[in-house]
């Protein structure tokens, strides 16, 4: 945020500069004069002066991993706020929210985090986040239809029969997870999203309760001093067409980001087509140097087809057809959602600093299923607020975080015998009343210049009041026990080549409303919350003149109570608690910067890069029983469930100052059992996709950016997305695969007016 006190040219320019996303403030920024003289260094708290203001009325903000800003300063505005965005290029030095760190870099974090800026994003064809999911080490996304998604972090949540299970998800700092830990991402337009910040594995210190991990999304915000108009489209393979209109304006006093997008794709197999329509808004506000207050509204209409999953005979007759259950019954998804999110940052001094945010979310669903039809309405509301404090302590210099989170949801509703996609006879009624809260504490301390030591430890309740209105002697309370979760982790940076972290954290995920029944429909008081405890070891750094970034990761899960699905009649499937399971793995990311079109002599950028996850996950103690509680199989041993051993993402990117620029990418993924016996494999499967584009700036009024893009280059027949553990009834074949599409292209324009 710049500041500009007074009118005349020969006063101070004092200010602020901030994270353009995630509203952090940035130390280390360098403002130049237009003559390329150094005049000033920003602090620890974003904070700047410049003696006077420059003869030309321009300066330009510099910082490592951070687009270069070039401000025009106006001396009839009293304040100006200025902020920084994430180049995508030196992803290690960009600073990160997540773990609510001091202005420390990725680099400088412990523990495993991932960054995705709108760059990363739009790589792809921008209907879906598996391509930018995918290039993580250690994430996976799968999705076969545009219906269905699935995020798993190292291993957890790849079980999730429907939606997306033991990850939690924020958009803006706002849960999109619901109170019983059950997600799904459709109602976010891709096209929306200005960065992602992925932490791997539990992170309990400031998230609460979950296993898997965290993913806070961060919608677009306007660049600074641009007020513009876009309009875009896309067409693509199996009737894919998009239209969207966006207006960004980054003013001094308001920041405005709406957009309006309508998407249709017919579909790649039969029963698959989608519909969406996506209404956007993010506003930030800034009121006074001290608060910063922002506005998030989505509002979202989603009409899918399920083709359902196939068997093995049936994939090689016809790949396209859907399985005739789900075509019979009319098998589909349609909903719409509406999210409304208030949140404010305020800084009482340079050392006390509040954030809080608070939240309404709900949605209708119309949901023909090929086991029943049902009809669901889910309200909820719950707010999130983190204070922070540093007392200045002169020996050991620590700063605090302390902070709450509360989710409560009601679901009504009601399943009905589902008769070729009508609803027929009524056969539950029943409301779930799920609240979720968790308080949590963190601690970071300089044990010395470069040393530091986070302590961190959350307090997690959640409750499930069922109420069954046609069957009242199954209605009850599922209380799970409080836990609490603690972490620790110690950073060392040697250099910049290299900061060592270790960590050790533990986390919990209970099942979610839907996963506590019995076969009865009652609630089984036995089943628990999955547990975890991670050990890690991190080594991050930049190497070869910065060129060379790397981020490698080492980890031992151990987990006990994991939730396994066992379908015991059609439509019907219950969960029970594993033994114990452990999840072993190894992630490396690697980018090179091998040509910079900063440097004079190149006129490219272009940046190869390579994500590898190597996961040796089996189960230790994992035996089902039978109604008298007799041992009918044992796994122990066992690979664990739906886990590709080697995953491989590489890729490269070229981007010209002329204009045209070329993103290539391969994706190889692993064998993997498709059940827990480990008796049948989805096989090894390659994907080779590639965009080229032209991007330019005509006059000063106009830009233009014209694409095409091809995806599955090698034509190649692979099933993305799994039904694992799936049972074949009447002597039929498992229905274990949803193929994906096989070789499609797109093609898209977006036009841009700069006011």
């Amino acid at each position: 945020m710049l500041f500009l006190h007074g009118h005349a040219q020969n006063l101070p320019v004092k200010g602020h500069i901030y994270d353009s996303q995630t509203r952090q403030p940035l130390a280390g920024v360098i403002l130049f004069s237009a003559n390329n003289q150094k005049l000033t260094k920003s602090d620890a708290r974003g904070f700047f002066e410049i003696a006077a203001v420059q003869p030309d009325n321009k300066v330009r903000a510099v910082l490592a991993g951070y687009k270069t800003q070039s401000i025009k300063i106006n001396t009839a505005e009293n304040e100006l706020n200025v902020q920084l965005e994430a180049d995508g290029l030196s992803l290690n030095e960009v600073r990160i929210a997540g773990y609510n760190n001091a202005n420390k870099t990725n680099r400088e974090t412990a523990g495993a985090v991932a960054l995705l800026t709108a760059k990363d994003i739009s790589r792809g064809s921008g209907l879906s986040l598996q391509p930018a999911l995918n290039a993580i080490p250690g994430v996976r996304m799968d999705q076969s239809t545009l219906s269905e998604a699935r995020i798993s972090i190292r291993g957890n949540g790849v079980r999730a029969a429907y939606g997306i299970r033991s990850v939690k998800i924020y958009v803006n700092e706002i849960p999109v997870t619901e109170a019983d830990g059950t997600t799904r991402i459709e109602a976010l337009d891709v096209n929306s999203i200005g960065r992602a910040e992925i932490i791997k594995g539990p992170a309990s210190s400031i998230y609460g309760a979950g296993t898997a991990g965290v993913i806070n999304f961060q919608l677009q915000r306007a660049p600074y001093q641009e007020q513009s108009l876009e309009a875009s489209g896309l067409a693509g393979s199996y009737g894919l067409h998009r239209l969207a209109a966006t207006y960004r304006s980054g003013g001094d006093k308001l920041n405005s980001y709406v957009s309006y997008g309508w998407q249709e794709y017919e579909g790649y197999r039969a029963h698959s087509n989608d519909m969406r329509r996506f209404l956007t808004g993010n506003f930030q506000l800034f009121p006074s140097d001290k608060r910063i207050i922002t506005l998030m509204l989505n509002r979202t209409t989603q009409h899918s087809q399920i083709p359902g999953s196939l068997t093995a005979a049936q994939v090689a007759a016809d790949p396209l057809q859907a399985n005739a259950t789900n075509l019979d019954k009319q098998a589909g998804r349609y909903q719409t959602w509406t999210r409304i999110g208030l949140g404010q940052q305020y800084r009482f001094n340079d050392q006390f600093s509040n954030s809080t945010s608070v939240f309404t979310y709900f949605y209708d669903l119309d949901h023909p299923l090929p086991y029943a039809y049902i009809r669901n309405f889910y309200q909820s509301y719950g707010g999130r607020t983190r204070f922070t404090y540093d007392p200045g302590f002169s020996i050991l210099p620590s700063r605090f975080t302390l902070g709450a989170e509360f989710n409560e949801g009601l679901t009504k509703g009601t399943q009905y015998v589902n008769n070729q996609g009508k609803e027929g006879t009524v056969n539950a009624n029943i409301d779930y009343q799920n609240r979720q809260y968790s308080l949590f504490y963190q601690s970071e301390t300089t044990l010395a210049p470069q040393t530091t030591l986070t302590l961190g430890l959350s307090y997690n309740s959640l409750r499930y009041d069922v109420k069954d209105y046609l069957k009242q002697n199954q209605s009850g309370v599922k209380k799970f026990n409080p836990q609490a979760t603690p972490r620790i982790a110690l950073s060392h940076t040697f250099s910049e080549a290299l900061s060592l972290h270790a960590s050790v954290s533990s986390g919990f995920s209970p099942p979610s409303g839907s996963e506590i029944k019995n076969v009865d429909g009652s609630i089984n008081p036995v089943l628990q919350a999955e547990k975890a405890i991670n050990y890690e070891l991190n080594a991050k750094g930049n190497l070869l003149q910065s060129r060379l970034a790397y981020d490698l990761a080492l980890f031992k899960m151990d987990m006990k109570g994991e939730l396994i699905a066992q379908s015991v009649q059609q439509g019907i499937t219950v969960y029970n608690n594993a033994g114990k399971t452990s999840h072993n793995g190894v992630e490396l990311a690697l980018s090179y910067q091998l040509l910079k079109a900063t440097d004079e002599a190149e006129i490219i950028n272009l940046r190869p890069f390579v994500a590898l996850t190597y996961s040796d996950f089996k189960f230790k103690d994992y035996k089902t029983l039978n109604a008298q509680g007799e041992v009918t199989a044992s796994y122990d041993g066992n690979k664990l469930t739906g886990i590709a051993p080697w995953v491989m993402n590489a890729g490269i990117d070229l981007e010209t100052r002329t204009g045209i620029y070329f993103y290539g990418n391969y994706f190889y993924s692993d064998r993997l059992p498709l059940n827990d016996g480990n008796t049948a494999y989805n096989a090894v499967y390659q994907v080779l996709n590639a965009k080229i584009g032209y991007k330019k700036q005509l006059g000063n009024c106009l830009e233009l950016n014209v694409y095409a893009g091809l995806d599955n280059i090698g034509n190649k027949s692979y099933s993305s997305i799994v039904s694992l553990n799936a049972v074949g009834y009447g002597g039929a074949q498992p229905p274990y695969f949803n193929p994906s599409p096989k070789r499609n292209g797109y093609g898209g324009l977006n036009l841009k007016y700069l006011f």
